[in-house]
């Protein structure tokens, strides 16, 4: 089979398995535009006018935010999507027969999150469109501008599935990764400015987060859909750490593979 055949089988899989539960997406949905509601009436306890004025972006604290979440939906789906089938085929006894079969350890792990990186995604868009009808966000929407935003959310996909990737290598060795997950994802909630400016952090945690392609991906998209200015080397700097990452993540994940193959563990969980 090719890469896209056995890309699409494992999308038709885990879209049939969500089909069967239909309630949960809307339940989804309701938990986002509560959290959605929770930070709009935050952002009336702040001055708007100076926050923009301070950032460089229209639509004040919310806008800010909402950009923020709707990434950060995407990249708790990623981490946890691929550690999280890995450890479901492991469960039915199907991981050892599915890498018998001629298609590689990457692939394989990259098809097996392929549907639940496009339903995060889709979920990500829904929660900006909700910002947008039931709260009133106003975005910048100029093909130029709507191009760099798409593009980075694109780089920010790939960073993400890199991150997944690496934890799937660390959960085929050690099991279990909740631990890790929720380091990463705290971790890059607090230094991503996903809910405030990185610029409230003292100076050497400020350079951090400066550093992380996260922020550089973040920054982009926001700049993108509020009107912000783009900075030119953060998306080049986020594609190049793509191009690294990604290679460097199926590499950990194939060690891993091979690693569990001599320790005869490759099928415990």
């Amino acid at each position: 089979m090719s890469r896209l055949a056995v890309t699409a089988a494992f999308i038709r899989r885990d879209w049939q398995t969500d089909l069967s539960y239909r309630a949960a997406f809307g339940l989804e949905i309701a938990g986002l535009v509560l959290t959605l509601a929770i930070f709009f009436y935050l952002g009336r306890v702040i001055d708007n006018q100076e926050f923009s004025s301070e950032q460089g972006l229209d639509g004040g604290y919310f806008g800010f935010v909402a950009v923020g979440l709707a990434l950060f939906q995407i990249i708790r789906a990623s981490l946890g999507s691929f550690s999280r089938k890995l450890r479901e085929e492991q469960t039915t006894g199907t991981f050892e027969a599915l890498l018998a079969t001629p298609a590689s350890p990457s692939l394989i792990i990259l098809a097996s999150a392929a549907y639940d990186l496009i339903r995060a995604t889709v979920t990500g868009v829904v929660l900006i469109g909700v910002a947008v009808v039931l709260f009133g966000l106003s975005l910048e929407l100029s093909v130029p501008d709507l191009g760099l935003a798409l593009l980075a959310l694109a780089g920010c996909i790939g960073l993400f599935v890199s991150l997944g990737v690496a934890v799937a290598a660390f959960t085929v060795v050690y099991k279990r990764a909740i631990g890790l997950l929720g380091l990463i994802l705290g971790g890059l909630a607090l230094l991503g400015g996903v809910y405030f400016p990185i610029s409230v952090f003292p100076g050497v945690i400020e350079a951090v987060a400066e550093a992380l392609p996260f922020t550089w991906g973040l920054d982009t998209v926001r700049a993108g859909l509020l009107g912000g200015s783009v900075e030119a080397e953060k998306l080049v700097g986020l594609w190049v750490s793509v191009a690294v990452l990604v290679p460097l993540a199926l590499l950990l994940f194939g060690a891993s593979v091979r690693r569990a193959r001599r320790a005869g563990t490759l099928a415990q969980y």
